[in-house]
């Protein structure tokens, strides 16, 4: 398996690929697309969240969430598949709160924690 160490081994990993890689039976090209994919849905998909937030629309929000989990999974995302099953609660909710303004916001940033890594990794910073 050729896939790129993590950029930053004083921090904990953000991602795993080996489920990513499994599925691609080694493919790098196919395991780098995948990698471009997950950027595009995962960036798009929290921009959704937080619009579907602040139009208090709790339907389109768990309907993305249901959408995003598998993502969470094969990318080995477990720090912020952690962050992420704490926000569904609330959200099951269906009301808004301090709490899940907070919990939204740091999923924003623990996504672009994961999209900035695997950009340096793959080395797709100009994408």
């Amino acid at each position: 398996m050729n896939l790129p160490p993590n950029s930053n081994l004083s921090k904990i990993k953000l991602y795993d690929l080996q489920l990513v890689d499994q599925m691609c039976r080694g493919n790098q090209e196919q395991v780098l697309n995948m990698v471009e994919v997950f950027i595009g849905q995962i960036s798009q998909s929290i921009k959704d969240i937080k619009i579907a937030y602040s139009e208090n629309d709790f339907l389109k929000i768990k309907s993305l969430a249901h959408k995003i989990k598998p993502l969470l999974t094969y990318f080995g995302t477990s720090k912020l598949e952690k962050e992420f099953l704490l926000a569904e609660d609330l959200i099951s909710k269906e009301t808004t709160s301090l709490e899940l303004d907070s919990k939204i916001e740091n999923l924003d940033l623990m996504i672009n924690e994961v999209i900035s890594e695997l950009k340096i990794d793959f080395n797709l910073i100009d994408k």
